[in-house]
C-alpha cells in the first residue's frame, strides 16, 4: 500500500501535463476570443446608435437590483412600420431612471429588433469582461507555471541531475 505522501510527490505524466497545458491554453483563448467579440458587439451598437433611426421610447419597466448585472430596463418603441417593440439596456448605479420616463431609441431601419437606448450600456459589455479575466488568469498562471518549470530544471542541471524526473 503506498501513502498518501508519495502519491502527492509522484511526477506528472507527460500526457497529463500536455493534456493540462492544452486546456490552460484553450481557456486563454477563449477568454482573448471572447473579449474580441465583445468588443466588435459593442461597435456595433455604437455605430447603430450613430446611424439608425432614432425614435422617442417610454421606460416601461425598470429593475433596481443591488446586484449590478442585474439592473436594467425595457424601454417600448414604435418602430417606422407601426409595430410596437422592445430595447433591453444594463443600467450603472448612477442611473435612477424611472417607468413612463421618455428615452431615445436608435434602431436599424431593416431590423428594427436590433435597437440600442442611447445614454445607457450596452448588454455585451458583460463578455469583454469575462474575457479579459480568463485571459490575463491564464496567462499569468501560465507564465508563472512556465518560469518555475524553468527553474526546476535549471536546479536540477546545477545540481548535477539531468532534469527532472518522469
Amino acid at each position: 500500500m503506498t501513502s498518501t505522501g508519495s502519491l502527492l510527490n509522484k511526477p506528472k505524466s507527460v500526457v497529463r501535463r500536455i493534456v493540462n497545458v492544452l486546456f490552460a491554453v484553450v481557456l486563454m483563448l477563449l477568454g482573448a476570443a471572447l473579449m474580441i467579440t465583445s468588443y466588435q458587439q459593442v461597435d456595433a451598437d455604437e455605430e447603430l446608435a450613430r446611424t439608425g433611426v432614432h425614435v422617442a421610447g417610454t421606460i416601461t419597466y425598470f429593475s433596481d437590483a443591488r446586484k449590478a448585472s442585474n439592473r436594467d430596463i425595457t424601454v417600448e418603441f414604435v418602430a417606422a412600420d407601426g409595430v410596437n417593440r422592445y430595447a433591453h439596456a444594463p443600467l450603472d448605479h448612477e442611473q435612477h431612471p424611472y417607468i413612463g420616463e421618455q428615452v431615445t431609441v436608435s434602431y436599424r431601419e431593416q431590423q428594427p429588433d436590433q435597437a440600442v437606448v442611447l445614454g445607457y450600456g450596452s448588454n455585451r459589455e458583460f463578455l469583454g469582461g469575462v474575457g479579459l479575466i480568463l485571459t490575463v488568469v491564464f496567462t499569468t498562471s501560465g507564465l508563472a507555471l512556465f518560469v518555475s518549470g524553468l527553474r526546476r530544471r535549471r536546479r536540477a542541471t546545477a545540481s548535477g541531475g539531468s532534469g527532472p524526473e518522469r
